[in-house]
């Protein structure tokens, strides 16, 4: 197997779990329960001064989940095809997230982000930094999507799409099944 074919492997699969966790990441913004069931305490505890260490129980259990299952999916692949980049990629994705986390979590001091003064990101379609990213623990609501991890694109993507995908989310399809209450 070439350099370049296990290199690709591996891109490959970077990017598409780059674009199913960004995906992931606004389907939980857009499901009232599950955010509250667990996501919106990952968002409360960066608001606040920093008062716990930088990866608590649950982002260690969603990033080691999702990489179980990556790394097991991406091995197995790897095997009928030869090629290890599959679960090189896996393996790159996690360690990805892990530092990519604990560096934007570095923002969060006894100076909560939200109260740091920082300028919001612009859109762009370059990487993500972690910058980029720490803004969205601060301001979930914000009108620039900053979900994605790797690259700014998937969250121009959403943001084009946001319209007519919100429909389809938990959240959207609660709302056209009960009529909407009107404003005073």
């Amino acid at each position: 197997m070439s350099v370049l074919a296990t290199a690709g492997a591996a891109a490959t699969f970077f990017f598409a779990a780059d674009l199913v966790y960004t995906l992931d990441h606004y389907l939980v913004h857009h499901d009232r329960e599950r955010y509250r069931a667990g996501h919106s305490r990952h968002h409360r505890r960066y608001n606040v001064a920093k008062n716990a260490p930088q990866l608590d129980d649950y982002e260690l259990s969603t990033y080691g989940s999702a990489a179980v299952l990556s790394f097991t999916a991406m091995s197995s692949l790897s095997l009928l095809t030869g090629n290890w980049g599959f679960a090189l990629g896996a393996v790159l994705k996690f360690v990805h997230s892990l530092v990519f986390h604990c560096y934007q979590h570095a923002w969060w001091s006894e100076r909560p982000i939200r109260k740091q003064g920082l300028a919001p990101p612009k859109r762009g379609w370059g990487l993500a930094s972690a910058r980029y990213h720490a803004h969205h623990h601060a301001f979930p609501e914000d009108d620039v999507f900053t979900y994605a991890e790797s690259w700014q694109g998937f969250d121009r993507i959403l943001e084009w799409a946001h319209p007519w995908l919100v429909r389809f989310t938990k959240d959207g399809r609660t709302r056209t099944a009960q009529p909407l209450a009107t404003s005073k």
